[in-house]
């Protein structure tokens, strides 16, 4: 049986670009109505990638992120799926690139590597037109934010605001896992919770101990409490990914004198060189922070160990010198 696609309302997309200029794009959108074979267009194999086995093994957050990057293929929607070029992508990955910068290409680049594996191995396409779409953009990673800038923000943050740094700072979670975080997580001494790209329900969840500045906060927040969300947004509602971002990036940048660049992850980041700097090792800072590779929490920490093995050169230098001295 074939299936045609129906067109049905357009969506408008607006670009800011980095010198100010509003873009306004139209993409046109497109409906499957039913099942069809390898050749179909890109909004069918879209359609089909969203229901099949593979996709639904992806992490809540993982699916949440390729929707809202393969939406921009839908400027080829009607184009057959195995006539999408390697030009055609990386015309839309520049075009990310320039508008939002290297990070939104960076997630339409996975997207759409993700989408058109599937797609080869269901023999939708003879080839993958998605190799190396990462090659030549900037994958530096986000700054981790200085306890200064933290302790700044949270002087000079709203409310709303404030309490997300608060719970990153303490608890060194994701920003999905601290929107989805809810007050039956939480038991007066600590939170237990799944992590969405991580987690394994059947392991059982993380636990959290709360240190005693957290609890306050939370024992404090719960008494005034509309929402079984832990954070939400100034009108009581749970907050959404890009939502929280944006807000936190704008109320930031109205803050004199703090660096650009800092988002929520970069809390993240604070919060393992903060447990680095106490003492902890890699597998007790992943206890925290449910990090699976420990090679993530050296680079997070690699500052405090680099300052950590200086002082102690340091001393150790002194110590000679001082001997030397004596002879």
């Amino acid at each position: 049986m074939s299936r045609r696609s129906s067109r049905k309302a357009g969506r408008v997309v607006r670009y800011r670009l980095k010198d100010g200029t509003l873009q306004v794009k139209r993409y046109p959108a497109y409906q499957a109505t039913g099942a069809r074979r390898s050749g179909d267009t890109v909004a069918d194999l879209i359609c089909a990638w969203e229901r099949s086995p593979e996709w639904r093994k992806l992490a809540p957050n993982t699916q949440a992120q390729y929707v809202t990057y393969t939406r921009h293929l839908s400027t080829m929607g009607s184009v057959a799926a195995k006539r999408v070029g390697r030009r055609d992508l990386l015309d839309l990955r520049d075009a990310l690139a320039q508008a939002r910068g290297h990070g939104a290409a960076l997630g339409f680049a996975r997207a759409a590597s993700a989408l058109f594996t599937w797609a080869l191995d269901r023999e939708w396409v003879e080839h993958s037109p998605a190799t190396r779409l990462q090659r030549g953009l900037d994958k530096g990673h986000l700054p981790a934010w200085s306890q200064a800038e933290a302790d700044l923000a949270l002087r000079t943050l709203p409310e709303h605001l404030r309490r997300a740094v608060v719970l990153a700072l303490h608890t060194g979670q994701r920003r999905g896992d601290l929107i989805a975080m809810q007050w039956s997580a939480y038991d007066g001494a600590k939170i237990s919770l799944v992590q969405q790209k991580t987690g394994d329900a059947e392991d059982g969840p993380m636990v959290i101990p709360a240190i005693a500045e957290l609890r306050a906060e939370l024992d404090a927040w719960r008494r005034s409490a509309t929402s079984t969300f832990i954070l939400t947004n100034k009108f009581g509602r749970p907050w959404r990914d890009s939502n929280l971002s944006k807000q936190i990036g704008d109320a930031l940048a109205e803050i004199e004198g703090f660096p650009p660049h800092r988002n929520i992850h970069g809390l993240r980041k604070l919060a393992a060189a903060n447990l680095a700097h106490a003492g902890c090792n890699l597998q007790q800072i992943a206890s925290i922070t449910g990090h699976k590779s420990l090679a993530m929490i050296q680079l997070y920490t690699a500052s405090v160990e680099q300052e950590r093995a200086a002082e102690a050169a340091i001393i150790l230098l002194a110590d000679a010198r001082a001997k030397a001295r004596k002879l």
